[in-house]
């Protein structure tokens, strides 16, 4: 403990205010922040008056911070760098004068550097959006990775430190490869249908279209809140599980996971899948129209593997697989 203290021994105030632990025992404190500075002060009661002049400044930066809008921290920062630019011209003073305003400069220095790191750190809503057969690989913040299907959209904003929870929306397709965090830090993914996932580590796959929403588990465990009344409003998912919520009632399955996740590795898995599903993920992934001219052919089942390419050959292939007559027609495809 003795050498954790020791970094902070020489810390003046800037060095304190721009410290991400300090800043965190100031703004949103736990007992573990607590007890440690409690202890740094009682090893170096010299550096109490610092350590108040410290939390004081962080406090009323992050007052500053929410009481201004966005016009208004834009004319601060662009005001900041502009004095910036006159900082080093306006220092050269008499030795006389010089450790007055050297404090003051410093104590500026601080007040810009750290308004700097607030304005910069500001969470930003980010959106990623994929076209019809378009596939899209993401790191998120927090190293986690999500492959997002062909005409799906996922939005997050980028900073989730100090946040209670990492916090996903998503309106299509995606798989999710969680990264679990020392902290605990818990991942939510919500869907348009108000259902949200909630996981600390974990992969599964969401499909979320049509007024419906699928979460299919392949490994650790999820749970899963629904926006009805009913006792059962939160459950527990296991490894294998599916779960599919849609006209405000859900039901739960074990099922082959590859079936529902081998998309992202380019290829598509079927056991006994009807022509009628085919021909779902042919309009939601490729945008694609298609006029069935004998509806007794859409209850036709096929097993087994495809590639998934562009629109045009996946198509050909469900002709091939299914043994059907597949003709185009210009923007659509007629089934005979």
């Amino acid at each position: 403990m003795d050498q954790i203290f020791n970094e902070f021994r020489s810390f003046s105030v800037d060095d304190f205010v721009t410290h991400q632990f300090f800043r965190e025992w100031v703004i949103n404190p736990t007992e573990e922040h607590e007890d440690f500075w409690n202890a740094f002060q009682a090893h170096y009661p010299e550096k109490s008056t610092i350590l108040q002049e410290s939390r004081e400044l962080v406090l009323a930066l992050e007052a500053a911070r929410f009481e201004m809008n966005p016009a208004e921290k834009k004319q601060v920062w662009e005001g900041i760098q502009q004095n910036i630019k006159f900082l080093p011209k306006h220092l050269k003073v008499s030795q006389e004068r010089r450790p007055y305003l050297t404090v003051a400069a410093s104590f500026a220095a601080v007040l810009l550097i750290t308004f700097g790191i607030y304005y910069y750190q500001q969470p930003e809503q980010i959106t990623y959006v994929t076209g019809y057969g378009e596939t899209k690989e993401i790191i998120l913040p927090d190293s986690s990775k999500v492959i997002l299907n062909a005409n799906s959209q996922l939005s997050f904003i980028n900073n989730w430190e100090g946040q209670t929870a990492r916090e996903i929306n998503i309106e299509g397709e995606a798989f999710f490869d969680v990264v679990h965090k020392v902290d605990h830090q818990p991942f939510k993914v919500f869907s348009s249908q108000g259902v949200s996932i909630e996981v600390l580590g974990t992969e599964f796959n969401v499909y979320n279209r049509s007024e419906e929403t699928e979460v299919v588990l392949s490994s650790g465990l999820v749970t899963l809140s629904f926006p009805v009344k009913e006792k059962e409003g939160k459950i527990v998912m296991n490894p294998g599980d599916l779960v599919e919520f849609k006209e405000s009632k859900y039901q739960r399955k074990q099922v082959n996971t590859s079936l529902y996740t081998s998309w992202k590795d380019n290829i598509l898995n079927l056991d006994e899948t009807s022509l009628e599903e085919i021909i779902k993920m042919a309009k939601n992934n490729y945008g694609i129209e298609v006029e069935v001219m004998n509806s007794s052919a859409l209850k036709q089942t096929a097993s087994g593997s495809m590639p998934l390419g562009d629109a045009e050959n996946f198509m050909e292939q469900i002709s091939k697989i299914f043994n059907i007559e597949i003709e185009q027609e210009q923007s659509k495809y007629l089934i005979k």
